[in-house]
Parts: C-alpha cells; structure tokens; sequence
C-alpha cells in the first residue's frame, strides 16, 4: 500500500457515500482517472478533499404523488376524457353508499332537466343569429404558408427543360 494511495475501493466508497459498485462504475466511465493506481488487481485510491465527502445522495428525492386530490379540491390534471369520467364514476358509486336512496333517485330527473334546458339555451342562442351565412362569409385564419411571399421573391424556371449533352470518355 502507498502513502499516497491509502484506502482500498470499499472505504473510497463508503468515504464519498456511495456502493462498491457505483464507485466501480464511475471507474470504468472514466470519471475518476487519476484517482487511483492498480497493485497486484486491486486498486487503492487517493485521500478525497473535504468538499468531495458525501457528494452524491445515495437515495435521489422521490417524485411527489398526488394521490387523493380529488377529495381535497385541488385541480385535477387528467391525460383524456375517459380517465376522468371513469374517476368520477368511481366516486359516484362510492357516493351511492352514503348518500340517501332517496336523493339518488332523483339525480336521473335532475340530468334530463339540464339536458333539456341545455338544448334550449343552444336553440335560442342559433335563432339569435341573424344570418347564417355569416359565419362563412367572414375571413378564415388557417395560418401562414410555408414562406411569406412578402418577404421571399419568387423563383421562377424556365419551361423549356435544359439539354444536356452527353460527353463520351475514351
């Protein structure tokens, strides 16, 4: 063992807070050339500087989970539609059990009314229109071209195509 190069792999590792493995890793990467010498297969490592202890976390932060926000009020962030009328869903018939037969017996009633009165707000708000050709006669958007032609000229090519003469190599 040399003065310069005291400890052996395992209490490099245990120095800097990480596995044996890791350490073997980073070795085998490149990251730590320098560090270290081979005598007889095994490898001794230099003394670390004191800013260098414990540099890597041995356990990275864990993502935070939002589990149960739909109870607490918050925004409910949902990939599509279905998942969230399959969660909504779910709470529903977890409802169904505490809530009155009675009052669940009058949900049907109550949603065929909003249909209704949906349907109405729709018709009504068509009527007020005056013209219905309206609609298509005011200027449509679809967005910008490839190139705007106000900044970039045209090309222009000849229609005649180019003859090209064929060169024999001897």
């Amino acid at each position: 063992m040399n003065e310069d190069y005291p400890f052996t792999s395992l209490e490099y590792a245990k120095m800097l807070g990480i596995s044996k493995e890791c350490l073997r890793g980073r070795r085998r990467s490149g990251k730590l050339e320098g560090e270290y010498i081979t005598k007889d297969n095994q490898y001794y490592w230099k003394r670390v500087r004191p800013c260098q202890l414990n540099s890597t976390p041995k356990n990275p932060p864990k993502r935070i989970r939002r589990r149960a926000v739909s109870y607490t009020g918050e925004k409910l962030n949902y990939r599509n539609h279905a998942l969230q009328n399959h969660n909504e869903m779910k709470m529903l018939l977890k409802l169904q059990k505490k809530v009155d037969p009675r009052l669940i017996d009058i949900v049907p009633n109550a949603l065929a009314m909003y249909l209704e009165q949906k349907k109405t707000e729709a018709q009504s708000k068509a009527s007020r229109s005056p013209n219905p050709d309206s609609r298509s006669s005011r200027a449509k958007n679809y967005g910008s071209g490839i190139y705007d032609p106000r900044t970039v000229p045209p090309v222009y090519r000849s229609l005649k195509p180019k003859v090209e003469k064929k060169l024999s190599y001897y």
